[in-house]
């Protein structure tokens, strides 16, 4: 009985201890860890109104949706002995050890190199060449290949003129920051320079600064950028929703790499500026930022915009966006504004209907254009040429082209040009056949067949203008209605424009440039024109007995380069010298023609995006002086100018005659002797 009980109560004793086991080995009796205080970020809130929020604008910031800022240090040559002045020591200091990089060198003994056994110092100080400061403003999410108009100054030249700039890196940032390793390489850029076109080549001491100038599309973008979004409110969820908005509504081109939105996290993400929005940066931006992130119901977003529009008219900016970047679904709601009775909805909706490409805003748009105040008739000019599926905007553009408002008539040729290039585009792609077309959708063939619509437009009896390329150095682009004019470009493509049917210059003539290294004359009415240059460069004399009288064979004259011992016909001018004698002819009564010239963007542009600061230039040697030197202000001068100079100023642009009058018969240089005569076509050219 008793060894019983103890074999029970051993049986529970054994019980009770692998019972207890499992508590033990999880460390019940131990003691609790105190629960660590976690930070809470503060949820953001906008204030913003009502029919905005539901925007990517308003829950997040679009980083990276204007210009950048990038410059370098380059080396000019190709000068006429205005260049090798003294530069100082940092300067020289990087350009000799970029040209010891790529291989300039006492040691280089290439018997075909033009720098051979030329050592880097030595070509600094050469007078035919000159250090430079290069500027350029890269767009938002430009991509690798594209081009952009450069800003050069020199730092020790009093003229760039016959300039070619080497291939020179660009950096983000400032120019003074040209030594920072760190700074990111992001273009290069290359090519000859544009120097002001109504200066007087050869002469350095006019009122006109030539030690600054610009390369039309002469930068090239090495890196691709892309724009950031930033989530205000960190979340997964709300980074997918975004990408998939963005996607939706611009999805990317076969050819593109990447989708146009791409996630990296709860907070990022990567936005790239899809091909066909190439030429409409900024509104893609302004699209993005007024998508409706929730994609589900877009004819109902449509009618709450409208809706906004019509009750609060100061937001109609706002909900023009947000309804074109809504799409085609939006179009019923927006159509029902395009008559509205208040100016700021229906111009809303219109601009909207127009970034649609929707033809049913055609006719109002026509009539906004044609008959609507100035201060909205280049807007309504500028949509109208971008429906593509209506010939109406051709008419109208055209009709546009009589108009006796400079801007009107400009904006008008701007458009028709555009749309005959556009049109030309498709008939080429359409000529490679079904069989090509994955190659057109290529990136690379896509740019190439930009390139030959825009080289030259012929035949095109719907737009009724033309272009060629003349000399391989600019366009010519005719434009054959409305009274005579010149117009002259400064950005991108460089381009001469006539307007008009009457393109001739007048006769008899006597016309002088240059201090009479370039003249022309002709004695009686109808007569041909003799042409006489000095080109005190290549020391030769060149004239002509039967010049062009037209315009556009005056044009294609001086630009030609002439050729020894054949009938080759031209004096070879560069484009800017081209535009200068022009603007001579112009303005010694040579024409009866306007003349006018396209604003300065490019500068503008610039200071938008510098900061002007003087940074100190300390000597190498002791007892050196210490100058100071805006490097980062692109209208101020690098270095002082030598005594006798005169002061830099930016590029100028007039479009009126020079005051002086036109020079008579008598105070020319005996004409008919120095113009030549021949009675040949052939040029005469006589070395000095």
């Amino acid at each position: 009985m008793i060894h019983t009980n103890v074999r029970t109560i051993l049986a529970i004793s054994v019980i009770a201890l692998f019972s207890l086991s499992p508590l033990v080995s999880c460390g019940a009796f131990k003691k609790k860890p105190v629960p660590k205080p976690q930070r809470s970020t503060p949820t953001v809130v906008r204030d913003i109104p009502t029919p905005l929020r539901g925007t990517i604008g308003a829950e997040a910031r679009v980083i990276g949706n204007s210009s950048t800022l990038v410059s370098g240090i380059g080396f000019v040559v190709g000068l006429d002995g205005t260049g090798g002045l003294p530069i100082p020591e940092q300067y020289a200091a990087h350009l000799e050890r970029e040209m010891g990089l790529n291989g300039i060198s006492v040691a280089n003994d290439d018997p075909n190199s033009p720098l051979r056994g030329m050592s880097p110092r030595a070509l600094l100080n050469d007078p035919n060449t000159a250090a430079v400061i290069v500027q350029a403003a890269v767009p938002p999410g430009a991509k690798s290949g594209e081009s952009f108009d450069v800003y050069v100054r020199a730092i020790n030249a009093s003229s760039l003129e016959g300039g070619k700039l080497w291939t020179t890196r660009l950096r983000v940032g400032p120019p003074s920051t040209y030594a920072d390793r760190q700074a990111r390489i992001v273009a290069e850029a290359k090519g000859p320079l544009f120097l002001n076109p109504f200066a007087e080549p050869g002469n350095e001491y006019d009122a006109v600064s030539r030690n600054v100038g610009r390369i039309l599309d002469g930068g090239y973008v090495t890196e691709t950028s892309e724009m950031q979004i930033i989530l205000d409110n960190a979340s997964h969820q709300r980074a997918r929703q975004i990408v998939r908005a963005i996607n939706t509504m611009f999805p990317s081109a076969p050819s593109e790499r990447y989708e146009t939105a791409r996630g990296i996290d709860e907070s990022l993400v990567l936005v790239q500026v899809p091909q066909r929005f190439a030429d409409r940066r900024e509104e893609f931006v302004q699209l993005i930022t007024h998508l409706t992130i929730d994609q589900s119901y877009p004819e109902i977003y449509a009618q709450r915009y409208a809706t906004a529009v019509e009750n609060q008219p100061y937001l109609a900016g706002d909900m023009s966006w947000c309804l074109q970047a809504l799409g085609k679904r939006a179009l019923p709601a927006i159509r029902d504004l395009y008559d509205y009775p208040e100016a700021a909805p229906r111009l809303a909706a219109l601009r909207a209907g127009a970034g649609l490409e929707d033809p049913k805003c055609v006719e109002p748009l026509s009539k906004i254009a044609l008959e609507g105040p100035a201060s909205l008739q280049t807007d309504a000019i500028g949509l109208l040429a971008r429906i593509e599926d209506s010939m109406i905007p051709d008419q109208v553009l055209r009709e546009l082209l009589e108009s006796d408002q400079l801007a009107i008539r400009v904006e008008a040729y701007e458009g028709l040009m555009n749309r005959a290039i556009n049109a030309r585009k498709r008939r080429i792609a359409s000529s490679l056949g079904t069989s090509n077309r994955a190659a057109v959708t290529n990136g690379v063939i896509d740019r190439q067949l930009d390139v030959l619509a825009r080289v030259q437009i012929s035949n095109d009896p719907v737009r009724g203008v033309t272009r060629t390329l003349v000399a391989g150095k600019f366009f010519l682009d005719i434009v054959p209605f409305g009274d005579p004019l010149i117009y002259i470009s400064q950005q991108r493509e460089p381009r001469i424009v006539l307007f008009g049917e009457n393109q001739i210059a007048k006769t008899p003539l006597l016309a002088s440039a240059w201090s009479d290294r370039l003249m022309f004359a002709s004695d009686d009415e109808g007569s041909p024109i003799r042409a006489y240059y000095r080109d005190d460069k290549a020391r030769r004399t060149y004239t002509h007995s039967d010049v062009p009288n037209t315009l556009p064979g005056l044009v294609e004259f001086l630009a030609t380069e002439p050729t020894p011992g054949s009938r080759n016909r031209g004096l070879g001018l560069s484009y800017s010298e081209v535009v200068g004698a022009l603007y001579e002819i112009y303005g010694q009564l040579g024409m009866e023609i306007a003349f006018a010239t396209e604003e300065d963007q490019l500068l503008a542009s610039l200071l938008r995006t510098t900061q002007p600061d003087e940074i100190e230039l300390r000597p190498e040697t002791s007892g050196g002086e210490t100058t100071l030197a805006p490097l980062d202000d692109p209208t101020q001068p690098v270095v002082e100018n030598r005594p006798g100079l005169e002061p830099r100023r930016t590029l100028l642009v007039p479009v009126n005659p020079p005051s002086s009058e036109p020079q008579s018969e008598s105070g020319a240089t005996t004409p008919n002797e120095t113009l030549g005569g021949t009675g040949s076509d052939e040029p005469v050219m006589r070395d000095e």
